[in-house]
């Protein structure tokens, strides 16, 4: 559900003309324009630094080997008195003292750098150097750490008790989940995963080239061993620091882990708001709204919006559109005038309580913000704090002929509880957007008064509404009887606003016409995907690669959700008429959520494909529910990669 405004609409409407209609404007949401830039993964993100912050004795001397790769000062170091370790946060990972051992070092998770005999040593994080001590700490806590030993060794004793199929059957199903573990099991020589319960969907698959743990998987041995990283928590879709444990049997790698996430959410976010202060007390404002606006500084859940001394936003990634507004007008979608409490921020600082859509998970959920005036500008970012007990939403995975004809009953329920006013207000909101499914209406004379995706054209006459290949659809929807009918006709996709195929079920009721609808996916969508990028090859060998890339930057080879991007021999992009602003850009800076939450070297992945092609899978954020899978077809022909993909919401 998505906040509304009293003045200024939350949903910008971002108005194209479609020719094919006779009445009406191209609208799209905000949300739905900001996802085409996830489609195929997001530029790796930075970190803000702190001004006042700096290194000292053995974290300075560490930095000063590798000032690269440790990065730059985000925070003073601090020391945990529980497990005799000191920290330090940098913008590429963390300094670790270990006061036991005097060992120090540098993690991103992944990789870890030991100050040792020899000078500053690299190696995995799982791994450790002959002369190290037997264990470090890093920050987990003995019980959390043997609680994981104890559930992986459990597996272990399972599968040589009752064999293969029946251990990788128990840890496919829920039953085998407990304290929020599950089980991961690789077949090391084929890379096969074996098992994973809340990744059911990947199981039998091969895990990418480019997936994160990948070379983890590969070198861990009987001894087994520690991994610190980043993952999804699939409770509350935020990215969440996570340690898992690794380790070899009989030639599978039977892994689980832990979420250990910060308990000071407060000072995590009060860190990231004076480090966007420090950014531009260095850098000045334009670089910091530069910044701010880009999707480098969005990290999960975490982002910064930013205000003039008049209130009006000046920096919003994750909704752009009120960018230029008063941030005074925003009300909550309870009521909750937090604008106007955000606005009395001071120098000082304090806390607004208020509900506001996650990006991470796409649902409204209660958000806790820090808002501090300094030098008049507002800066400003916050927490969430999700039901861990919240189920995915009814339409993902239902069949969309049966949730159609669900959703349009639903607003007809609506109607006939809370009356016409009611009903109308909340189905022109986005909040009653799910998923694909909104609600058109029109009134006993076939006059639209509700149409949230494009309200130009509520007030107008649907049978005037004629398609681009002539079809008078307007009047078809407008022959809805009190059965219902449906209707199928050419429409603008929200993903791509190009026409795509819909089917659509209107009813009539009290005189009044409820319909909503559907884009129905190919039968095969893998190998209707597989065949629009051949057409594309065939069409650079008839026509040339400049003819091919100027065709396919256009809308005009648009394919319902369907488009192509093309690289280049150098890995630079020729093609992608989404996100035209990757154009000449290099594919191997993206990354992207693979289905299983893991961030990856999505581009790295795409550069390596062969003339064979391959299939890539990642997460596609959703504004109105858990995200969407996308499903990635790429082949190298002639030195260059043609891509397209199809997506899904399993």
């Amino acid at each position: 559900m998505l906040p509304t405004r009293r003045s200024v609409s939350v949903v910008a409407t971002q108005v194209r003309t479609l020719p094919a209609l006779r009445y009406g404007a191209m609208a799209a949401l905000a949300v739905l324009v900001a996802l085409a830039f996830t489609v195929f993964g997001s530029v790796g993100r930075a970190s803000a630094v702190q001004a006042d912050c700096e290194f000292v004795l053995g974290f300075g001397a560490l930095q000063a080997m590798a000032p690269s790769t440790v990065g730059a000062c985000v925070a003073n170091e601090q020391h945990d008195a529980s497990d005799g370790v000191t920290r330090q946060q940098t913008s590429s990972g963390v300094l670790l003292w270990d006061k036991a051992t005097n060992w120090t070092g540098f993690t991103d998770g992944y990789r870890t750098w030991v100050n040792g005999p020899t000078g500053l040593q690299e190696r995995l994080s799982i791994e450790r150097f002959d002369w190290e001590p037997a264990s470090i700490a890093l920050g987990a806590t003995a019980e959390a750490d043997a609680a994981t030993l104890a559930y992986v060794s459990a597996a272990i004793a399972a599968y040589e008790q009752d064999g293969l199929d029946a251990t990788v059957a128990h840890y496919n199903s829920e039953a085998s989940i407990e304290g929020g573990r599950s089980l991961m099991m690789v077949d090391r020589s084929s890379l096969t995963l074996l098992a994973a319960p809340i990744f059911r969907n990947l199981v039998g698959a091969t895990l990418p080239r480019g997936h994160s743990l990948l070379r983890v998987i590969q070198v861990v041995n009987e001894d087994g061993g520690w991994v610190n990283h980043l993952q999804t928590n699939p409770v509350n879709g935020q990215r969440e620091p996570r340690r898992s444990y690794f380790v070899l049997h009989d030639g599978i790698v039977f892994s689980s882990g832990h979420f250990s996430v910060r308990a000071d959410l407060a000072g995590v976010i009060r860190e990231y708001v004076s480090n966007a202060i420090g950014r531009y007390r260095t850098q000045g404002l334009d670089a910091t709204v530069d910044f701010y606006n880009s999707d480098a500084s969005v990290d999960g859940y975490l982002y910064l919006f930013l205000m003039d001394p008049d209130d009006i936003y000046l920096a919003h990634p994750i909704f752009p559109h009120l960018i230029g507004t008063d941030i005074k007008d925003v009300v909550g979608s309870n009521g909750y005038e937090l604008g106007k409490e955000i606005a009395k921020a001071t120098p000082e600082g304090h806390w607004v309580e208020y509900p506001w859509p996650n990006p991470a998970t796409g649902r409204e959920e209660p958000k806790t913000a820090w808002v501090v005036r300094h030098e008049g500008l507002i800066f400003a970012s916050g927490y969430y704090t999700p039901d861990p007990s919240a189920e995915p939403p009814a339409w993902m995975g239902a069949d969309p002929r049966e949730y159609t004809v669900e959703y349009v009953q639903q607003a007809i329920a609506r109607y006939d509880r809370d009356g016409l006013e009611s009903m109308t207000n909340f189905y022109n909101s986005t909040a009653a957007f799910e998923g694909q499914f909104y609600l058109f209406a029109m009134d006993a004379n076939d006059i639209y008064f509700v149409h949230p995706l494009f309200p130009r054209l509520i007030g107008t006459d649907i049978k005037d509404v004629v398609g681009s290949d002539g079809f008078e659809l307007g009047k078809a929807i407008a022959a809805a009887t009190e059965e219902g009918v449906w209707v199928e006709y050419l429409w603008p996709h929200p993903v791509t606003l190009q026409e795509a195929p819909k089917v659509t079920f209107a009813i009539r009721h009290d005189g009044r016409i409820f319909a909503s609808g559907y884009y129905p996916v190919a039968d095969d969508p893998a190998a209707a995907t597989m065949a629009y990028v051949q057409a594309a090859i065939d069409r650079y060998e008839r026509d040339g690669l400049d003819a091919t890339a100027a065709y396919y930057n256009s809308r005009e080879s648009f394919d319902g959700a369907s488009f192509l991007f093309l690289i280049d021999e150098n890995d630079l992009y020729l093609v992608n008429p989404l996100i035209p602003q990757r154009i000449g850009t290099d594919v191997k800076l993206v990354r992207a959520r693979g289905l299983d939450g893991m961030v990856y070297n999505f581009g790295e992945q795409i550069a390596s494909v062969t003339e064979e092609g391959g299939w890539f899978h990642n997460l596609r954020p959703s504004a109105q529910g858990s995200g969407s899978a996308t499903h990635v077809w790429a082949i190298r022909h002639d030195g260059l990669i043609f891509g397209s993909a199809y997506f899904d919401d399993e």
